[in-house]
C-alpha cells in the first residue's frame, strides 16, 4: 500500500536507485537533540524469494516531502530484516541517520595533556640521577605536582651528565606536537653549570639544528616560555623531553640542593580544520588550552569524513579546556558528549546529505526563544518527577600523577531545601578529561540541569502547528529542535520557563521526535527523553563503567 501522507521513500545502492513508496506498509522516523537524524524503520510488502538490488547493507535510505522534495530523513541501512506471517511477506528495514557516523571509529586521541604520568626515563648516562613526581621542594605551600630531577649528594658528574624523561604519547597515537610548555620551574641552587631544558624530537631522534629551551638553574625559578610548531621546529615532531643537564667540566655533587622542579607541564597536538587540513603553523596554538569549537572542527577534519566539514556550522565557545586526552581510544560521539559537559549551552546535530553525499553538521547553542506553538488536543503525558532533583554531586577524576581525586559541588535546590534533604550523585570524568577546573565545571553544569523538576513529557502532534521561525504552519514531520510552548498544562518553574510568565503556558525544549506514518502523528520528547528499556540499560552500563574505574 502507499503511504497515506505526502512522503516518498527512496533506496539507493551501487546497483541502483528506486522509489519504494508504494511498497511501504509503515514508516517511523526519529531524530534527537543532540544527534540529529537517528533512526528510520520501514516495512515493505515484498516477496522474500527475491533479493532486491536496492536493498543492501549500508545502502542509502532517504525520506522526502512529496510536496516540495525536501529531505525529511536521511541515513544508511544497517538491518534489512525479513519476516512472513498472517500479514504476508514483509521486509523490515532499519536505518540509522548521520549521527551514527560519530560511532564508526574508535582511535587514541590527544588534544592537550599533562604528561606527568606518561613520562619515560630514556637516558641512563647518569644512572644515579633521580626523577620523581612530587610537590615543588622550593614551594611546598603551592601543592602543585611537579617533575623533580635531582643529582644526589656524592654523585660524580662529568660534562653532559643528565636526567632525561620523554613524553611519547603523541608518537603512540600517530599525532604531531604543536605546543610544549611548562608554566613554572624552580631549582635548589643558582648555578650556571646546570640547566633545565625542553627538547622536541621525531620518533626519539634529534633533528639537525634543533635548539632546546634552556634555563640556567636559579633559586628564583622561571615561568612559561612555550615552544610551538612553525616557530621552534618544523612539522613532524612527536616526542618531547624534559631534562636536567650539567654543562660543567666535571666534579662531585657536594650537597642536596642540586635539584630542579618543573611544573605546569603541557603537551598539545596539532589539530585539523573542519575542512580536513592539518594546521602546521604556530598561529592556531597561541594558548595553553583548547576550546570546544576547535575540538569539534578537528573531529570533522580528522575522523568524520562523511560530514560536510567545510560547510559545517560551528559556533564559537569560550571555556578553556586544560586537559583532554584519550590514549586508550575514543569515539567522536564520546568526545562530543564530554564537550557538552563543559559547554552545557551547546548541542550538535547531523542532518541530510548534500549533492556530494556528505551530511550537514552543526555545533550550535541550544535555542533560547520559542519556535513552536501547540496545545494538548492530540495527547500529552508527563514523566516529570522530583527524582531528578539533586543539590550535591561528587565528580571523580584523576590528577596528573594518575591518582583518583574527587571534587564535591553543591547547589541550592528550593524543593530539597524546603524538605531538608541532600540528594547526591556521582559522575565520572576518568582521566580522559580530568582536571580540577574541568571537574568543577562539569559538576556545576550537571547540577544546573537538576535544580528544578523538569516539565518532562511526551506531546503528540497530529496536525499542523505554528512555526514562529518561518512564520507558517508546519506538518508534524517537519518539526525540528527548538523550544515549544504548549497550552493547557499547569506550569512548573524550571530552567527553561520564564520566571515572570506563569499564565498557564509551559515552555519545553524538544529533545527528540518520532513520526509514524500509520497514525500520521509525531511524538515529541519534551525536556528529556521518554523512559525506555534501552535507556535504562545504557544508564546501568554507564554506572558499571564508573565502578570499574
Amino acid at each position: 500500500m502507499s503511504l497515506p501522507i505526502p512522503l516518498t521513500v527512496r533506496l539507493r545502492t551501487s546497483r541502483g536507485t528506486r522509489d519504494i513508496t508504494r511498497d511501504v506498509r509503515d514508516i517511523a522516523i526519529r531524530w534527537t537533540d543532540p544527534g540529529g537524524h537517528a533512526t528510520c524503520q520501514a516495512s515493505l510488502d515484498r516477496p522474500l524469494t527475491v533479493q532486491p538490488a536496492e536493498i543492501a547493507y549500508y545502502g542509502d535510505l532517504t525520506v522526502h516531502d512529496g510536496r516540495h522534495g525536501g529531505v525529511v530523513w536521511d541515513g544508511r541501512l544497517e538491518d534489512p530484516g525479513r519476516s512472513a506471517g498472517t500479514q504476508g511477506q514483509v521486509w523490515d528495514l532499519a536505518a540509522v541517520g548521520g549521527q551514527a557516523h560519530t560511532r564508526d571509529r574508535t582511535v587514541p586521541l590527544i588534544y592537550i595533556d599533562n604528561p606527568l604520568t606518561s613520562l619515560d626515563r630514556v637516558d641512563n648516562a647518569t644512572p644515579r640521577g633521580d626523577d620523581s613526581i612530587a610537590t615543588d621542594p622550593g614551594n611546598t605551600a603551592s601543592q602543585q605536582q611537579s617533575l623533580v630531577l635531582s643529582f644526589p649528594n656524592g654523585l660524580a658528574v662529568g660534562t653532559n651528565a643528565r636526567i632525561v624523561l620523554r613524553y611519547d604519547g603523541l608518537r603512540r597515537t600517530g599525532q604531531k606536537l604543536s605546543r610544549v610548555d611548562h608554566t613554572s620551574w624552580d631549582a635548589g641552587r643558582t648555578d650556571t653549570a646546570f640547566q633545565v631544558e625542553v627538547l622536541c624530537r621525531t620518533d626519539g631522534s634529534l633533528a639537525s639544528g634543533e635548539v632546546a629551551r634552556s634555563d640556567n638553574w636559579n633559586t628564583a625559578g622561571g615561568g612559561s616560555s612555550p615552544r610551538r610548531i612553525g616557530t621552534h621546529w618544523t612539522a613532524g615532531r612527536n616526542t618531547a623531553e624534559w631534562r636536567a643537564i650539567y654543562s660543567g667540566v666535571g666534579g662531585t655533587i657536594s650537597n642536596d640542593l642540586h635539584w630542579a622542579s618543573i611544573g605546569g607541564m603541557l603537551v598539545m597536538a596539532t589539530r585539523y580544520t573542519a575542512a580536513g587540513v592539518e594546521q602546521l603553523t604556530g598561529t592556531p596554538y597561541g594558548n595553553s588550552y583548547v576550546l570546544a569549537h576547535e575540538v569539534v572542527a578537528d573531529l570533522l577534519g580528522r575522523l568524520l569524513p562523511k560530514f560536510d566539514g567545510a560547510g559545517a556550522t560551528i559556533a564559537t565557545t569560550s571555556y578553556q579546556i586544560d586537559q583532554m586526552a584519550y590514549p586508550d581510544g575514543v569515539q567522536p560521539a564520546r568526545v562530543l558528549e564530554d564537550l557538552m559537559s563543559m559547554e552545557a549551552g551547546y548541542t550538535w546535530r547531523a542532518w541530510e546529505r548534500n549533492a556530494a553525499g556528505l551530511y550537514r553538521f552543526e555545533w550550535v547553542q541550544q535555542p533560547s526563544t520559542v519556535r513552536y506553538e501547540a496545545d494538548v488536543v492530540d495527547g500529552y503525558d508527563s514523566q516529570g518527577s522530583a527524582d531528578g532533583l539533586y543539590n550535591q554531586v561528587t565528580v571523580r577524576w584523576k590528577d596528573p600523577k594518575g591518582r583518583p581525586q574527587t571534587t564535591i559541588r553543591t547547589a541550592t535546590v528550593p524543593e530539597l531545601s524546603a524538605a531538608g534533604l541532600i540528594r547526591q550523585e556521582i559522575i565520572d570524568l576518568g582521566s580522559d578529561v580530568g582536571s580540577a577546573s574541568a571537574a568543577a565545571r562539569a559538576g556545576d553544569q550537571w547540577l544546573a540541569d537538576r535544580r528544578y523538576a523538569p516539565n518532562a513529557g511526551r506531546l503528540r502532534v497530529a496536525r499542523p502547528i505554528l512555526d514562529l521561525q518561518t512564520g507558517r504552519m508546519v506538518q508534524p514531520w517537519e518539526i525540528r529542535p527548538g523550544l515549544i510552548r504548549v497550552r493547557g498544562i499547569l506550569p512548573r518553574t524550571d530552567a527553561l520557563n520564564p520566571t515572570a510568565s506563569r499564565d498557564g503556558v509551559t515552555i519545553f525544549r524538544i529533545v527528540g521526535s518520532e513520526y509514524r506514518a500509520s497514525d500520521a502523528a509525531a511524538t515529541l520528547d519534551l525536556d528529556s527523553y521518554a523512559p525506555s528499556t534501552a535507556r535504562l540499560i545504557a544508564g546501568t552500563r554507564s554506572k558499571l563503567r564508573m565502578i570499574r574505574r
